[in-house]
């Protein structure tokens, strides 16, 4: 009755668009922006978004300062003429970004990476983050999303090369300066993280018992100055959701510790970072105590280490040493980093595995092309249209999406979307294994997967003894 009678309707209309019966006039959506305090858009998105001006206070008021960060760490890695394909995807990313809050979660990211490596701690960002190339310039992430290329730690020197579909699988080179050149890049789409920007920050991080109260503090002074709230869940004092709501509600204080359960989907809707303490930093650490060799010296991405983690078993990997990828790898037969890369996508998603690559792997596709990530489908699909000149990235990020969600599986796909796929040269099997994926992978967090268990398998065939011990337990 009071919101009707403020924005001048009777309380059955209000009555009516709260069970969804109707909805409000467009003239009556400015009136009730004004008095609800948010703005039009946030009514038809259904979803809270941060206002760029007014009450911005904290942090979020120095984005331009954070970009100007970013400018910096591009010279800095890569020289004050940084390579057209390098200065283009930053820029590109810039663009997307630039509108949203994303930069001050991606540097809040970099400064609890950088606080780790200086304490000899080890963090663990779970999700997609990795496929930002912003977020690789200022350390929010450890992985490259370039396409696979060397370079050159001592003049910044960077080439790209197609010799290989991931950066790690790139044949040994020496740079013109007499450099060993290190390889990398993973071919990270972008457009994976697209559809987030916009969207409310949901950031999960895996962290030691011991530097769980630094990254804790770390966060909420970053955000001082801004209101920071912390659910918790009874049953469950290892994990942590640090929610920042940068408006006060009025039942809710600056610093409070709140029930998970109770309070949850009252404040979904607003960025957040989840903490979890894990035992692994904590075996990682014992174990770079114990051989003297930190993760960062270790070379992982060589044909013995390769060798092993395809032949040897993977007992003390996370995530590897499961029947299920036993099972997996010995259908799928991996070759090569890449092949590793897929096959740990294709243990993570739903309905990828099974009755579909599985299928597709015994007829002959070999496992480096099947689907395991939302990254393969988005880059199916531009080669394709890119072969033929089209320009644009949108319909193979329609496509991505909908797989991604899961959208195929549940509803199939339109005839007309399987003659435009089959117009542009995809094979037959690549519509029919998107109807069976219910969801799939992000490659960055794939990778991410992989590049600790193969630097652990390091650990293993050359300090085995070290490894056994400090890797029992997990």
């Amino acid at each position: 009755y009071q919101l009707g009678a403020l924005v001048g309707v009777s309380n059955k209309a209000v009555s009516k668009w709260e069970n969804g019966s109707a909805k409000p006039q467009s003239r009556i959506l400015y009136k009730l922006s004004d008095v609800l305090g948010v703005t039009v858009d946030e009514l038809l998105a259904c979803k809270y978004r941060s206002p760029e001006s007014g009450n911005t206070k904290g942090v979020f008021a120095m984005k331009k300062k954070l970009w100007k960060n970013v400018q910096q760490a591009l010279q800095n890695l890569y020289g004050d003429m940084p390579p057209i394909e390098v200065h283009n995807r930053c820029l590109s990313e810039c663009a997307e970004l630039q509108y949203s809050d994303m930069i001050v979660y991606l540097d809040m990211l970099g400064k609890i990476s950088n606080l780790a490596n200086d304490r000899g701690e080890h963090i663990q960002v779970k999700g997609i983050t990795g496929a930002s190339f912003i977020a690789y310039l200022i350390g929010a992430t450890e992985i490259n999303p370039l396409k696979p290329h060397y370079y050159c730690p001592h003049c910044r020197k960077i080439e790209f090369s197609d010799q290989a579909s991931d950066g790690w699988d790139l044949p040994e080179k020496q740079c013109s300066c007499g450099t060993p050149f290190l390889r990398d890049g993973h071919n990270l789409a972008f457009e994976t993280l697209r559809f987030s920007i916009h969207q409310n920050v949901h950031l999960d991080l895996s962290v030691s018992h011991g530097f769980y109260p630094t990254v804790k503090e770390t966060i909420r002074t970053y955000f001082d100055g801004n209101t920071a709230v912390s659910l918790v869940k009874q049953d469950q004092p290892n994990f942590e959701r640090i929610v920042i709501l940068r408006d006060k509600l009025s039942d809710i204080a600056n610093g409070q510790t709140l029930p998970f359960e109770e309070y949850y989907d009252k404040l979904k809707q607003y960025p957040a970072v989840t903490l979890t303490v894990s035992e692994e930093p904590d075996a990682y650490r014992k174990l770079e105590e114990k051989t003297k060799t930190s993760f960062a010296d270790v070379p992982f991405a060589t044909k013995e280490v390769l060798e092993a983690f395809i032949q040897s078993d993977k007992q003390g990997i996370p995530e590897f040493r499961t029947q299920f990828f036993k099972d997996m790898a010995n259908e799928a037969h991996p070759k090569t980093f890449h092949d590793i890369i897929q096959l740990a996508g294709l243990s993570h998603g739903t309905g990828v595995w099974t009755d579909n690559a599985q299928r597709l792997i015994q007829s002959g596709v070999p496992v480096g092309k099947v689907i395991a990530y939302r990254d393969d489908v988005f880059h199916y699909i531009q080669e394709k249209m890119q072969a033929k000149n089209i320009s644009g990235t949108g319909y193979a990020y329609q496509i991505m999406y909908s797989t991604f969600r899961g959208a195929f599986a549940k509803d199939g796909m339109s005839g007309k979307m399987k003659q435009q796929l089959s117009a542009l040269g995809m094979e037959e099997w690549f519509a029919e294994s998107l109807e069976k994926i219910r969801y799939v992978f992000p490659k960055a967090h794939g990778v991410l997967y992989v590049k600790y268990a193969l630097i652990l398998m390091w650990y293993k065939v050359y300090y085995p003894k070290e490894f056994a011990v400090c890797m029992q337990t997990i």
